[in-house]
Formats: C-alpha cells, structure tokens, sequence
C-alpha cells in the first residue's frame, strides 16, 4: 500500500516500470489499472490532476442509448458496461439520473420509435445492474404521457408534444472528487502522483527504446530525470508537443475544438435531465440537467485554433449557446447575467478546425511506426470509458511484454474518501492537507478536492488559504493566483 505523497526527488532515484504522463481522467484510470496489475508507476501532470477538461464535462456517465440510433453496438455495450463499473465501486459520486426527451413527431423522434428503442436499450442491457447497491439500480425506460412529461418538464413546449422518451443513465455531481478517488485508488495500488511536474522531453537509450521522461518540478524549477522503459503519453491537447519531434508522431493524435458547458443561477427545469431542441429546422439537441439544485446545460461546442491552455468560449458564441437554450425551453429567457459558470475544455476533433469530434479514442503504438519502443500515446473522448481505455492500453503494451499482462487484481478495498463535499470547517482543511500532500494551491483544494469553489468569494478564500497554514504574503499570492479561477464568466476576446 501506497500512500499519497509528493516527493519528486525520492521520484527521480526509483526505476518504474511505466511513467504515465498526464493526470486528466485517462492518465488517472490507466495508473488504476496498472496498479490493478502489480506495475510500479509514476504519474505525471504539468498541472493539478483532473484540472483541465476533466473537471468541465457535463457530468454525466453516459450509457449507450444514442449509439443504438447508428448500431454502434460495440460502444453501446462498452458505455453500458463502464456506467455499471462506476455506479458499482463509486456509489457515493455516482447515482442513477432520469433523462426526459419530448417528442413532436419529427424523423425519429416518435414514440412509436423510441418505445422500441427503449426497449432495445433494456435487452442489450440486462446485467446493467449486477452488483449495484439498490439505490443505484437503474429501471427500464419507457414513454411517458404528454400528461406525464408536463407534470416532470413544466416548461416543455406543449405545441405538437406527443409525450415524451424517459430513460435512466448516471450522473457524477462532484466529478473533480471522484477523480480524486480514482487517484487515491490508484495511490493505494502502487502509484506515485506527482502533480505541478511537467515533462520537458522524453529520453530513449542507444537501442532506440525509451529509459523515461525529464520534467521540471514546478514548485522548485529543479529538473529531473525519472526512468521507465515504457511512457504512455495521455496530455490531452498537450500530447502532440509532448512527443514533438520524435518518430512515430501522428497528426490524428489529438487535434482540439471547444466544448463547453455552463451552470446558471435559475432554479433547475426539473430533477430529470432534459434532453431539449428548438424547433427550427436543424438546431441541435442539449441536455439541460439539474446539478445542485441549479439549471446546467451543455454543450457548446465550437472550433479551436489557440494555445490550449486557457480555452474558454467569447462572448458571441455564449449568447448563441444561450439563445438555444432559449429556443428549446420557451419563457425561459436565460442570459449572460444569469451565468453562475462557464465550464469549458478541449476535446479531440477529425481535423484541425473542426468541431466533428471523433468517433472514438486514438491510441498509437509509436514504436510500431518506426518512434521509439515503449512510447505509446492515447487521444480520449470520454470519461465514461476512459478505464476501458487503460484496459486497452495494457493489453497491447502486454503484446510487446508479457509482464503487463497480469491479470488485474480486484478493485482494492481502501479507506474512506479523503473528500467530502459540502461546506469544511477550518480543522477539516487542515486535516485534509495532512492527508494530500499533493495539495500545493489553494484552488487545488477550492476547486478539485471538496465543492467550495462553486460559491466562494474572497473572505472564503482567505479562510481557506490559513486552513491551509498559509502566511502573508503567500495568502495574498495565492488568492491572486486563484481568483482568475473562480471568476464566473471569464469570456474570451472575440
């Protein structure tokens, strides 16, 4: 058993046998599941863990009903299969959520239709809920009266409604803490997590196969040489400059557009999730659910050509998200002062400038195509299926050596969380610090280890910040530091 830690020199003087480089959801489960497997490993994140998109999806784990639409059964069953994973070893951050879509009648959407897909949807499914505690189960969908979906959706627009498509999935509520407990898993199976380390290059040996990663430690500026013959490289939009001039590079890698979604200071609409659209030819679906008791809506999705670390939508491409919403939800007339906040990250698309995400995860075998052995790059879509990503991935880094592929022990049995949502007494914080020495700022705690951020203001950041046993003039850089962070509606110029 491993605990949490953050000693980088300690890091750089122990030979691993696989470095992960980026902490997001991906980098996250595959250092699980290479624990799962009796592999020492180090992961890396230039950053905090789960910082970037991670912490913007629209918090939901999606099963596999729109994949029906295309019989993609393969995506199906593996959504299916992962929503299940979740629901079953991290009840406390996953539950089930209902989901709601009227129906007017318009090309597929029909009750007719939808009753045979929902029922489609319940076959294909059956063994959804094995193992799951019984406040977890999810029930069979069906179609709801137009009686019915008035009573579940009061604002729906009632003009040529049908009834409506009901159906279970999951949602995660506090998505940063559940990566936090993927990560604690992860610590506890072997793991060492260094957080704000950011790799510089990759070093391969006279053979022509990797021996590890030089980073910066980015609290000291000290560089450091960390050794594993195998390195998977999961950065996310940062993975192409990752392996920037080595063989083996793919453009298909990852090529980033905008996706965002934004939580409004209104009531929710409902306590199902609403899957909505306007009524003009051609708008697009949104899902508006209810998180914390507030109106949440995704998502917005457009091109991106800029540096991704800052990615956040302008204001124009807001008031047209806004006016969507508006179009699918009549009298609901949202806008920008109604933001309570923007949640905005990069995901992978099929060509530069694009906003067609791809269909499914790129993984390259860099050694395969003539880049160094032992380097292997992941492009991921989603975070319902990252785990079965890693699994992917071991698999085929277990083709080239056989001592990956241990079969994977079961899920260990840890401790209670470290994280609890909700507010926190100041011997909490301190005690949570104690806990997580991977805490190095103050929105790692405000924003990715408890739920503070999502209505802290500066005297609770002062509170925060000496909890944390910070003094002037630290206290003062590090609310400067954080305040950006937690700005409401940080737009990008036009």
């Amino acid at each position: 058993m491993t605990e949490q830690t953050r000693d980088c020199r300690k890091a750089a003087n122990t030979e691993y046998d696989a470095i992960i480089v980026g902490g997001g959801i991906y980098g996250v489960t595959l250092a699980l599941e290479a624990g799962r497997r009796g592999l020492k490993t180090l992961l890396l994140e230039k950053g905090d863990f789960g910082e970037y998109t991670s912490f913007n999806s629209l918090k939901i784990v999606h099963g596999g009903l729109r994949y029906l639409q295309s019989l993609d059964l393969p995506r199906f069953k593996e959504s299916i299969t992962e929503r299940s994973w979740f629901l079953r070893h991290f009840p406390r951050r996953v539950e089930p959520l209902p989901c709601l879509m009227p129906l007017y009648g318009r090309g597929m959407k029909r009750p007719a239709v939808f009753k045979i897909a929902l029922w489609l949807n319940h076959l294909l499914s059956l063994e959804r809920n094995k193992g799951l505690d019984a406040n977890r189960v999810l029930p069979m969908g069906g179609i709801a009266s137009i009686d019915e979906t008035k009573k579940i959706f009061p604002l729906v627009n009632p003009k040529g409604l049908q009834g409506s498509a009901l159906w279970y999935d999951a949602c995660m509520p506090d998505s940063q803490l559940l990566i936090m407990d993927l990560l604690q898993y992860a610590c506890e199976t072997g793991t060492t997590a260094l957080n704000y380390c950011q790799v510089t290059s990759i070093t391969t040996g006279g053979g022509g196969g990797v021996k590890g990663v030089v980073a910066t430690d980015r609290t000291t500026g000290e560089n450091l040489e960390f050794r594993a013959t195998t390195v998977i490289n999961s950065c996310g939009p940062w993975s192409p400059e990752t392996i920037s001039g080595l063989l083996g590079e793919e453009k298909a890698l990852y090529q980033p557009s905008l996706a965002w979604n934004v939580s409004f200071n209104r009531p929710s609409l409902s306590d199902h999730a609403l899957a909505v659209q306007g009524p003009a030819s051609g708008s697009r679906i949104l899902f508006v659910t209810p998180w914390k008791g507030r109106i949440f809506a995704g998502c917005g999705h457009e091109p991106w050509l800029r540096n991704p670390e800052k990615p956040m939508p302008n204001e124009q491409q807001m008031n047209t998200f806004i006016g969507e919403v508006n179009d699918a939800v009549p009298g609901l007339k949202l806008g920008l002062s109604d933001v309570h906040r923007v949640f905005a990250g990069l995901l992978p698309t099929v060509e530069k400038g694009s906003n067609v995400l791809t269909k499914r995860e790129v993984i390259i075998d860099h050694g395969a195509k003539g880049g160094p052995a032992g380097l292997y790059s992941i492009g991921g879509i989603k975070f319902t299926t990252a785990r079965l990503v890693a699994e992917k991935i071991w698999g085929m880094v277990g083709g080239k050596n056989p001592a990956f592929l241990s079969k994977p022990a079961p899920m260990p049995v840890v401790r209670q969380s470290f994280y609890e949502s909700g507010p926190m007494t100041t011997e909490a914080i301190a005690k949570l610090k104690a806990e997580d020495p991977t805490i190095v700022h103050l929105d790692d705690l405000l924003l990715r280890r408890s739920t503070l951020y999502e209505d802290a203001d500066h005297n609770e950041m002062q509170r925060v910040a000496i909890a944390l046993g910070l003094e002037e003039p630290e206290i003062a850089e590090e609310i400067a530091r954080c305040t950006p962070k937690l700005q409401h509606l940080a737009l990008e110029q036009k």
